[in-house]
């Protein structure tokens, strides 16, 4: 097994009945957050972003373990995951909501502290009449939207209206977001910056933030008085330059559930995709589409047992991936044992996802509740 004595312990544990698992090592969450600290000036803050429950990695103890290395700002996008976050967290920690607030929504924001990013005026309306209805300033993010055109305020529109939201809330900072900071080279980053700077401009003595991770990866023009790093605290960065530059947190495991030994000719799987061109040994692992591995995985990736790459074979299912065992000792290929689909020191999460031209988060975020997540290092 692709594993070292740690993993090996931890997976002993398992109950027998679970057939995938999901081991989170916060203790590399630390590590990437401290490696983030390094590149950034005194002065500039991480907000940790812990939405989709942190990629998939798990909100809580991911919040928990950044509150203890000192973090003490967490984005989320829905008021449910800050209700989560506040609930776990001491209650010095700030938690922004990205998408803002609806109507009916005032109430809920303000009885658990939390601080809603003011997306456009709708929101700012209502932030604003709740702030006079309280007879208080309000804790509060403006959002200007330099070239995504996805959420925010557009930078076009910039006026005495905004200033008379700052005037009648307490806004924290101003934020903007990259449309293409994993393209190094790509004209829109300076555009937006320069837009940016002219947004700070516009606003006088008021704190910025720009950058998520890749903003980061951009340097010391992009960082401003904050950064949002997301997927680099789990181990992402999803540009092929800055692969591996961050410490993987996540490995996979699946249990063998069947053993088939094929003679040439033999097919495999829905849609016969896999014919056998000499005898081979073929094992069944319990993981497939239902735990959220994409059907378009199925060829793709590979599993690890007894020291041997195993390439998967045949159209993955609801509950199940095919791999070839041919070269792997019999001595390892026993029923309830463990393979790993992904392994740290050959062939990470995403390295799989650069394979498959996805995102390595995006096939954390789909993990379903029959992959079990354990956690190394929890707090």
């Amino acid at each position: 097994m692709a594993t070292n004595n740690s993993l090996e312990s931890v997976l002993e544990k398992v109950e027998p009945h679970v057939l995938a698992v999901a081991v989170v090592n916060l203790n590399n969450v630390a590590k990437n957050y401290a490696k983030i600290k390094e590149e950034l000036p005194e002065k500039t803050q991480i907000i940790a972003v812990l939405k989709a429950d942190s990629y998939g990695f798990g909100a809580v103890p991911v919040g928990k373990k950044l509150y203890g290395e000192g973090c003490r700002g967490f984005f989320v996008i829905t008021v449910n995951e800050g209700i989560k976050i506040k609930q776990a967290l001491p209650p010095d920690a700030q938690v922004f909501v990205l998408t803002g607030l609806l109507s009916g929504t005032e109430d809920i924001l303000l009885q658990y502290g939390l601080i809603p990013v003011l997306n456009n005026s709708y929101q700012s309306d209502l932030w604003t009449s709740y702030a006079k209805k309280l007879n208080k300033k309000l804790d509060a993010v403006l959002h200007i939207d330099t070239g995504i055109y996805r959420n925010g305020y557009s930078y076009k529109d910039m006026g005495k209206d905004l200033l008379d939201i700052r005037d009648n809330l307490n806004i924290i900072f101003v934020m903007s977001h990259l449309a293409c900071a994993d393209t190094p080279n790509h004209p829109l980053n300076n555009l937006q910056l320069e837009r940016f700077k002219t947004i700070m401009q516009f606003f006088g003595n008021i704190k910025g933030c720009l950058s998520a991770t890749n903003g980061i990866f951009l340097g010391e023009d992009y960082f401003f008085d904050a950064v949002r790093p997301g997927k680099s605290l789990y181990g992402f960065s999803i540009r092929e330059d800055k692969v591996g530059s961050m410490i993987p947190v996540m490995d996979i495991f699946s249990r063998i559930v069947q053993i088939n030994h094929l003679k040439p000719g033999d097919t495999v799987g829905y849609g016969a995709t896999f014919t056998a061109d000499r005898d081979m040994t073929v094992i069944t692992v319990g993981i497939g589409y239902a735990d959220g591995f994409m059907r378009k995985f199925s060829g793709f990736g590979h599993g690890f047992l007894g020291g041997k790459k195993m390439p998967s074979v045949g159209r993955l299912s609801m509950d199940y991936m095919v791999f070839d065992a041919t070269e792997v000792e019999e001595s390892h290929l026993k029923i309830g044992n463990w393979v790993a689909l992904t392994n740290a020191t050959d062939y990470t999460l995403e390295r799989w996802a650069l394979e498959l031209n996805t995102l390595p988060h995006e096939i954390a975020c789909r993990f379903g509740p029959r992959v079990k997540k354990i956690y190394i290092g929890e707090v």
